[in-house]
């Protein structure tokens, strides 16, 4: 009796022991070894605070600034013409169109515009007529803006080597060439298109 109760006894010790061993197992494989380490190395990129002193993509960009390259569509307020311009001189025109940046008007169509003659030459006998132009300032909000932009170089056709005549006399008096025919002229209203060699700020 007494070698069965104890034979029971070990029956019930040993099932003790292999239930404590089985739920240690358990416990150490659900702690894995992930959670044992620095719990600073396994956050996501997105639960990291942001970075206050980081460089923002559009530091520095001001909406107001009108970039190099931007095109300036003018009309001419008064007649140009190589047979008559001096280097030098200066001629009045409007903004063709609003420049916008970033979906914003910057500077509206209908401001004035003043340019600069940089070259000029009259036609002579054989040899056209040129005009070389820019642009200097432009008023916006009332202020004068100084402008550094693209220049236009404009030449005149080339006269014929030797008129045509018809019928049969050939006569001096009859044809004559004149050279203003082949100097550069713009009309009022004439379109041109400038583009800003440098950023512009119409603020400062």
């Amino acid at each position: 009796m007494k070698r069965s109760c104890q034979a029971g006894q070990r029956v019930i010790c040993a099932l003790i022991a292999a239930t404590l061993f089985l739920s240690t197992a358990c416990s150490r494989q659900l702690g894995g070894s992930g959670l044992t380490e620095d719990p600073k190395k396994n956050h996501l990129p997105f639960d990291r605070v942001s970075d206050a002193g980081g460089i923002s993509p559009t530091d520095g960009f001001k909406v107001d600034e009108i970039p190099a390259g931007t095109q300036l569509n003018i009309r001419l307020q008064l007649p140009l013409s190589s047979a008559s311009a001096r280097v030098g001189e200066s001629f009045a025109a409007v903004l063709d169109a609003p420049v916008i940046v970033a979906e914003k008007t910057v500077v509206p169509r209908g401001a004035l515009v003043t340019g600069s003659v940089m070259a000029t030459k009259a036609s002579e006998l054989h040899d056209p007529g040129y005009l070389r132009l820019t642009l200097i300032s432009m008023v916006v909000n009332g202020k004068t803006i100084p402008l550094r932009t693209s220049s236009i170089f404009a030449k005149g056709g080339s006269y014929a080597s030797s008129p045509t005549i018809s019928g049969s006399a050939l006569n001096s008096s009859q044809f004559s060439l004149s050279p203003s025919k082949d100097d550069v002229r713009f009309s009022t209203g004439h379109s041109l298109t400038f583009r800003l060699a440098q950023p512009l700020n119409p603020q400062s």
